[in-house]
C-alpha cells in the first residue's frame, strides 16, 4: 500500500497546526504558575490598612505556612544532601527532616543518615520574626548503628531587611547518642521561591565506630539550598 507523496507535508502541517492551538494555552499555564509563584509567598508587602507588628497576618505572622526545600551541604570531609517539610500554624507546627552525608573518600560504611521530626510552639510570633521551641524524636542511621531518642531546641526566623531573613536553629539529642546540631543563615524571598544559605556544624558522638571515624571532629560546612514558603 502506497502512501500519497504529500502524506508527510500533510502530517508536519497537521503537527503545526496542533502546536499552532497547543501555544497559547501553555503560555497561559506558564503565566499563571510564574504569578502563583510571585504572589502567594509568605513574604508579600503588607497592605496600608493592616496593622503592622503583633497583629499583622504577613510574613512570620502568617496564619499557616507550608515549607519545603532541599540543601546541598559542602563539608570539610565530604558533602550532604538535606530535605525538609514543615506546615506552621500561628503558634504551633511540626516539620520532618533527613539529612544523607557522604565522605569524599569513601570508605565501608561511612555512610550516614540522620532524620527528625518535631513538633514547635512559638513563644513569639509577629509580622518581623518567629521565635519556637522544638521538641520530638531523632534517628541516627549507620552501617553499624542505628539509634533513636529525644530531641529539643529552639529555632528563630527573623526578618533583616525587605526580603532578606537570618534564619537560626540549634537542637540537641542527648540519649542514646549525642548530638548537637546549629544552623546559621540567611533567605532571600522572591515570591513563594527562597534561597537560602549559610553554615551548618553537627557534633555526633557514639555514632558508630566506622561512621564516627570517618567523621572525626563531627560534620561543619558550608550549605546552599532552594525551596517554597506560601
Amino acid at each position: 500500500m502506497k502512501l500519497p507523496r504529500d502524506a508527510p507535508r500533510t502530517a508536519l502541517k497537521d503537527n503545526h497546526a496542533v502546536g499552532e492551538l497547543l501555544r497559547p494555552v501553555v503560555e497561559a499555564v506558564m503565566e499563571g504558575l510564574v504569578l502563583a509563584f510571585r504572589d502567594s509567598g509568605t513574604h508579600q508587602e503588607r497592605a496600608d490598612t493592616e496593622p503592622p507588628g503583633d497583629d499583622s497576618q504577613t510574613r512570620h505572622a502568617a496564619p499557616m505556612t507550608f515549607r519545603t526545600g532541599a540543601q546541598v551541604l559542602l563539608l570539610s570531609e565530604g558533602g550532604a544532601v538535606d530535605a525538609f517539610l514543615g506546615l506552621d500554624l500561628h503558634r504551633v507546627g511540626v516539620a520532618a527532616r533527613v539529612l544523607r552525608s557522604t565522605p569524599w573518600r569513601r570508605q565501608v560504611g561511612s555512610g550516614l543518615t540522620l532524620a527528625e521530626l518535631r513538633v514547635s510552639y512559638a513563644l513569639w510570633v509577629s509580622e518581623f520574626a518567629r521565635f519556637r521551641i522544638e521538641a520530638g524524636a531523632g534517628a541516627l542511621l549507620a552501617p553499624d548503628k542505628e539509634r533513636v531518642g529525644p530531641l529539643g531546641g529552639l529555632s528563630l526566623e527573623a526578618c533583616m531587611w525587605g526580603p532578606l531573613d537570618l534564619e537560626a536553629r540549634v537542637l540537641a539529642t542527648p540519649l542514646p547518642y549525642r548530638q548537637l546540631d546549629g544552623t546559621v543563615g540567611l533567605a532571600v524571598h522572591a515570591g513563594a521561591l527562597v534561597i537560602r544559605g549559610g553554615g551548618r556544624g553537627i557534633y555526633l558522638d557514639q555514632a558508630g565506630a566506622v561512621a564516627a571515624h570517618a567523621r572525626e571532629g563531627g560534620l561543619l560546612g558550608l550549605y546552599l539550598g532552594l525551596g517554597v514558603d506560601f
